[in-house]
């Protein structure tokens, strides 16, 4: 079954132009690191690096369409206030929560 994902995977890729290919990567990179966020949730460090992640690769699909589309930018600039507002606010939490606990480990059980 993996054999014939990755097979599938290398005729997708090989067979678009360069700037598709690159928004499938892309995708393929989001859904790694949804897989990782459902993984480790644990630690709430690795969780606000790969919600980084997951923003700096939805900002760059941004960027590639509005490319593509010949739109205005107003949008990436709203995209990249709110993810700094994210981020802050991410930050604080984990100062927060590493102040009253000494660690970032949760202990929930979600499962």
């Amino acid at each position: 079954m993996i054999f014939f994902i990755l097979i599938l995977s290398t005729y997708i890729f090989f067979s678009l132009d360069s700037m598709s290919s690159l928004v499938v990567f892309i995708l393929l990179e989001v859904c790694l690191y949804s897989i990782l966020l459902s993984m480790s949730w644990f630690h709430v460090m690795i969780l606000l690096m790969i919600l980084e992640m997951l923003m700096l690769l939805i900002f760059l699909l941004m960027n590639f369409s509005i490319l593509l589309m010949k739109m205005s930018g107003i949008f990436i600039f709203m995209f990249i206030t709110l993810s700094v507002a994210e981020a802050s606010v991410g930050m604080s939490l984990l100062t927060m929560l590493v102040r009253s606990h000494g660690n970032d480990f949760m202990q929930i059980s979600i499962f």
